[in-house]
């Protein structure tokens, strides 16, 4: 029991430390949407809403994974409110911890 409490406790000081740097993935999309999706801030985005989707899911946090993909798919799509809904969503996921 003890190697699973240490893993845990591990994965907790990752998530503690990779948070920032996932908010500030978000606030990639959230520019992307400010820019009516234009370029180059889309494609910044849609690079950041993959990695995103990978580390969260990385991380277990499945509910903010699929926020991120619903992130992903609406820049490919150019849908700018499905953009700020889902960054919302992805913004309140991250930071429910």
């Amino acid at each position: 029991m003890q190697e699973a409490d240490e893993l845990q406790a591990a994965i907790a000081a990752m998530w503690t430390s990779a948070r920032p740097r996932l908010l500030r993935r978000v606030d990639a999309l959230e520019a992307a949407a400010a820019a009516d999706l234009r370029e180059p801030e889309r494609g910044e985005a849609l690079i950041q809403a993959h990695t995103l989707v990978g580390t969260l899911g990385t991380f277990g946090r499945a509910e903010a994974s699929d926020a991120a993909r619903l992130a992903e798919t609406a820049l490919e799509a150019r849908d700018a409110q499905s953009v700020r809904v889902a960054v919302e969503r992805l913004r309140a996921e991250i930071d429910a911890d």
